[in-house]
């Protein structure tokens, strides 16, 4: 737990996203939500989508549990393995007409969503990180492009390479808690419909996603990188450091203080 703590700090310290981090769990059918965890469908009398969720718990700070009859969007729990995939999904027919030309186009953009092995699991516990009581197995951070790309630099630190934005439009709970966890590997991704209506994403957030297994190498790379004032935020914009240009009218005010000649 050592090492969400000091995650915590690192991203208040130096990314500080508006809203809180999000530590995502996923939990096996015989494991238990930690105590005084919310189920959506006992507090609001009926369920919730998951991004409504997670919008939940990164702004007003609870702890929330999605178990059997929390989720009100089936797509995505057959994505996280928690329903069958149907043959029906992977032809591309719920892609097809609403976001594809064509029932091909429908097929590789279904193709390009990640999934869950069927049963593996059967419930997601979702708090804010400075609350979680357990260990994440994908930490999610909300915010403004020129914060995350912080997060971009400090993964990046370490290995190198690039980190991968994944967007179909759709289905962004898949993108930014499945896709990082079956690679291991923290990615960017860009809200999709769902975030966008039902969860009220702002049009200035984008998220980026930590896997467990790499929280070692971002901070140790935002940390690095901050030293070395290669980037930090807010952005030391070098702008501010430049002489001003004043409006002509001002030129005799400016000619008395002796910050400027008589022509």
């Amino acid at each position: 737990m050592e090492k969400i703590k000091q995650l915590d700090e690192m991203l208040k310290e130096y990314i500080r996203p508006l809203t809180f981090p999000v530590a995502v769990k996923l939990l096996k059918k015989d494991e238990e939500f930690p105590a005084k965890t919310r189920r959506p469908k006992e507090v609001f009398g009926s369920p919730i989508a998951l991004c409504q969720g997670i919008g939940i718990v990164r702004k007003y700070g609870w702890t929330l549990g999605f178990g059997e009859g929390d989720n009100a969007c089936a797509p995505s729990m057959a994505y996280f393995g928690f329903l069958p995939y149907t043959d029906k999904q992977a032809r591309g027919e719920i892609v097809y007409p609403l976001y594809a030309k064509t029932i091909e186009a429908g097929k590789r953009t279904e193709e390009a969503v990640g999934r869950l092995d069927e049963g593996k699991f059967a419930k997601i516990l979702i708090a804010p990180l400075h609350k979680a009581t357990f260990v994440p197995d994908v930490v999610l951070v909300y915010g403004l492009p020129g914060q995350l790309v912080r997060l971009v630099q400090g993964a990046n630190y370490v290995e190198g390479g690039y980190i991968p934005a994944k967007a179909t439009g759709r289905a962004a709970c898949i993108s930014e808690i499945v896709s990082p966890y079956n690679a291991q590997a923290c990615n960017l991704t860009i809200p999709g419909a769902g975030e966008k209506v039902f969860a009220m994403t702002g049009d200035d957030e984008i998220i980026f996603s930590i896997p467990y297994s790499k929280i070692d190498d971002v901070i140790e790379g935002v940390l690095v990188t901050h030293k070395s004032g290669i980037g930090r935020f807010p952005w030391p914009i070098a702008g501010l450091r430049l002489s001003p240009t004043m409006p002509a009218e001002y030129k005799f005010l400016q000619v008395m203080a002796g910050l400027e000649r008589e022509e």
